[in-house]
This record gives C-alpha cells, structure tokens and sequence, in this order.
C-alpha cells in the first residue's frame, strides 16, 4: 500500500466513481497518488449479466473495480461490508427512506473502518458523496467521512452521486450541499473532451450497466453547463421536458462533473 496517498475517494458501491467521476480522474483533477476505496462490496444485484450466486457477484463486482482503477491508474482497497439486501433491507423504503443513518446496525462498524483507513493517510484529502438520492449505504459513508474529517481536521469535499443526481432539481442539489455545511460551494470541472472515455469505463461495469448508459448520467452533465437555471428548474419539474431536453440538447453541449468543496 502506497502510504503517501494525496487523494482518498469513497465510494459506497463498486461503480460509483466511475458514475460521478470518472471524467474528473481522467482530467487528472484530483491530486496523485489517488486510493479508491470501495465500501460495500458484499452484493447479490447483477441486474445486467443475471447472476444468481451472491458469491459469483460479489467476486465480478471487485473484478470490475480492479480492472477500472488499473486502467485509470490508481490504488485500489475495499471493505467487505454487505449491500442493503443481504443486511435484511429488502424494500424501497429500507433502503431510500431512512432518516437516520447512524441508527443503522452497520454505521458504527463503517465509521470505525473508514476512521483506521484515513488515518493512514495523514496528507491526504477525502472525497466523499453527498448522498444524493438517499441510497441508505450513501447516507452512511457521507455521515461517517463528515464526522471523522471535521472531528479530525481533516479536509473534505463531496461529490454529486450519479445518476441519483439526475432525479433531483439543482435546487435541491444546492439545499443538499447547505445540509452537509453551509460552506460548501460548487467547483465545475469541464469533462467534455473525457467525456466519451467516461462512458467507455463505465461499460466496465458489466453487472449493472449494459449497453446503453442511463440517460442521468448524459442529461446531469449537460445542464450543469447552462447558466440559465431557472430554464433549468423548470425543465426538471417535468419528466416529458427532461425526455425532449435529453433528445434535443445533450450530444451539442458541452458536459461537466461538480465537486463541492
């Protein structure tokens, strides 16, 4: 393990990097050494190659993240924390309803976890999610690195979580970012030229993404580019606006992956 790691990225799951910053990476936005560290890794979801054996899934899973970190060049490590389903979470509300994320039986355990992790890297900066979309096991990894880097003085900055982000107005992005700190504010990174390369990576992804990539990904990397907001948020009150924007604007625009710092 390289311990003069600079730049420490969290993702609750295995694919949430490449989702939310795979054009940052290939920009070279963040400063290296960079360790991707994957939280929850135990998984039985393969929506895409229709895996029935959680062990078989879980082990596709951490080849995919293996092969995505080799080929965008950083260290990977990951936790072997089970995904909400094989936790007994079963429903939508199980897992997108929760209000409390430290009430949840694993936080403290991940707390702990993510606490002996950073600490290993005493120069290094955290990325976290915002937990846009309020995936319970996001909520938890964003709880946990806010806690340990404002207990420890350490510094962090969020990331929109793709495609979550895409179901909410920038609106409510922004009101999510003030929850987190009031000091948050947005840094836009211009991806448009890594762009296609962003979605070449994400096909790494083979148990959850197929050949077509989810529209989110497309629509929420076009619209941070427009300055026009309020266009913006009426767009988003509308899915049949969103359908007409996605098929009229997104292949012309110029496309970008936000950080809040």
């Amino acid at each position: 393990m390289n311990n003069n790691i600079k730049t420490i990225l969290i993702s609750p799951h295995s694919d949430d990097i490449a989702y939310s910053l795979g054009g940052a990476l290939l920009k070279n936005y963040f400063e290296k050494p960079i360790s991707l560290l994957t939280v929850f890794t135990k998984s039985n979801f393969s929506p895409r190659l229709k895996l029935n054996n959680p062990d078989e899934i879980t082990r596709r899973r951490n080849l995919e993240d293996l092969e995505f970190t080799k080929k965008i060049g950083i260290q990977y490590n990951s936790f072997h924390f089970p995904e909400p389903p094989l936790r007994g979470k079963t429903t939508h509300a199980d897992i997108f309803e929760s209000q409390d994320p430290c009430s949840d039986p694993i936080y403290k355990e991940v707390y702990l976890s993510l606490l002996e992790f950073i600490k290993q890297f005493p120069n290094a900066s955290v990325i976290s999610p915002m937990s846009l979309g309020d995936n319970i096991d996001h909520q938890i990894v964003s709880k946990a690195c806010f806690s340990i880097c404002q207990e420890n003085n350490i510094d962090v900055s969020f990331y929109e979580d793709v495609p979550y982000a895409s179901l909410l107005t920038l609106r409510q992005i922004e009101n999510k970012a003030f929850e987190i700190s009031h000091h948050l504010k947005p840094d836009k990174i211009d991806i448009t030229p890594e762009f296609d390369e962003k979605l070449e990576n994400l096909r790494i992804y083979k148990t959850q993404i197929g050949r077509r990539i989810p529209k989110g990904v497309f629509i929420h990397a076009v619209r941070i580019g427009i300055d026009n907001e309020k266009l913006i948020e009426s767009i988003w009150r509308s899915n049949l606006k969103k359908c007409i924007y996605y098929y009229t604007c997104v292949g012309k625009k110029r496309k970008y992956e936000r950080i809040w710092k």
